[in-house]
């Protein structure tokens, strides 16, 4: 079976953020606000979600102080709008 690459998206639709993200932001203020959230949706590079075909991942890096995180934002795209539904900075291996 073939997999296409992922590509870069731009989407300059209305974004609806869900209860989660907001959560995140309150406690991320350094860098997480809602424009920072925009240009990864807009901007970035969105990887659908295996077996559901309006959910995708996004995978962004920021520096936070000095250490660098990667944040995982989790979306959904509907015919009218993004649906931002969940947002969370993953551990380090």
């Amino acid at each position: 079976m073939f997999h296409s690459q992922p590509q870069r998206r731009i989407y300059t639709g209305p974004i609806v953020f869900g209860s989660q993200p907001l959560t995140w932001i309150k406690k991320h203020r350094s860098f997480a606000s809602k424009e920072w959230f925009l240009s990864q949706i807009r901007y970035g590079e969105w990887i659908r979600e295996r077996n559901k075909p309006h959910n995708f991942l996004i995978y962004a890096t920021n520096i936070d102080g000095i250490r660098q995180v990667t944040v995982l934002i989790k979306i959904k795209r509907l015919e009218t709008h993004v649906l931002v539904y969940h947002a969370h900075v993953l551990r380090k291996k």
